[in-house]
């Protein structure tokens, strides 16, 4: 549940973000109620994405049987892995300039034409983005609805998402007086690689248990490495809670261990790079200007 309610929460806000500029953008325009109309549409449309990947997902994995539906949802789990570093990635490059690129993009669009067609495909493709992202990231919990109560507490915690999402959205918009975007956006990039590092885990112990099941692998994979349950349990709530945000375990296997230092030590890497090369590029820019 804590899962559902943070990417709900996170990428919620992501796509507000994009719409709450369309709409300030064209809130002082004569032609603004034509030009909602057709943000509103838009995002009725990415909604219409998301619900169609959802529905998409869901088949697939129904028509494939044994092993292939386990290396689908392996593959499925470890590609929202990659796709959460990829985020955190994009918005590391394009958060700071994001109005302006929109804007102008948008200002772009309507010279001459008049045609609101952009607001309508970014307000489609922002909603549909976010929801396709959300719908990826909880394809794990999507799978496990089955029973009348596990659909309400699914839909619960995906309400609680979007309720928090429109306040912390709104105390964002506020200003520094709660909590700016730069420190939102820091504090949720670390929290979406843990996620990351969760799913991956996850796709890596279904492999273990399926595919590789009849593998001779080394002993010590399998063996635990160490015992913190008399601590905190990773089935008790919060622990159960740490599980699936940050990929606790109380008691993890040496093929546990071996797997988050890989994952780890692959973001660390992309990181620095991406980091290095915003440098050099900056340096550039600077070079040019003098």
């Amino acid at each position: 549940m804590g899962q559902t309610i943070f990417v709900v929460c996170r990428e919620s806000i992501e796509a507000l973000l994009v719409i709450g500029i369309l709409y300030a953008w064209m809130d002082g325009r004569a032609d603004a109620t034509t030009g909602k109309k057709w943000l509103f549409s838009g995002v009725l449309a990415g909604f219409g994405l998301a619900a169609l990947l959802t529905l998409t997902l869901i088949g697939v994995s129904d028509l494939l049987g044994g092993e292939g539906r386990a290396w689908f949802e392996i593959g499925m789990l470890a590609f929202a892995s990659a796709l959460i570093v990829q985020m955190v990635m994009w918005m590391r490059v394009h958060g700071r300039t994001l109005k302006k690129e929109l804007e102008t993009g948008l200002e772009k669009s309507l010279q001459g034409k008049k045609s609101w067609w952009g607001v309508f495909f970014l307000a489609m493709i922002a909603v549909g983005r976010e929801g396709s992202e959300t719908v990826m990231f909880l394809y794990g919990s999507l799978l496990q609805l089955g029973t009348l109560a596990s659909y309400i507490s699914f839909f619960t915690a995906v309400a609680i998402g979007l309720a928090l999402a429109m306040v912390l959205f709104y105390a964002l918009q506020l200003g520094g007086r709660f909590i700016s975007w730069k420190w939102f956006f820091r504090v949720t990039e670390i929290m979406l690689l843990f996620l990351g590092s969760a799913l991956f885990l996850t796709a890596s112990e279904k492999l273990l248990s399926g595919p590789l099941a009849a593998t001779d692998l080394p002993s010590w994979l399998y063996s635990n490495m160490w015992d913190m349950s008399s601590v905190l349990s990773d089935g008790s709530i919060f622990g159960n809670l740490l599980a699936s945000l940050f990929a606790y375990r109380s008691q993890p296997i040496g093929w546990d261990v071996a797997v988050l230092g890989t994952y780890w030590l692959v973001v660390m890497v992309i990181l620095k790079w991406q980091s290095k090369d915003k440098t050099i590029a900056i340096a550039q820019v600077t070079a040019e200007q003098v």
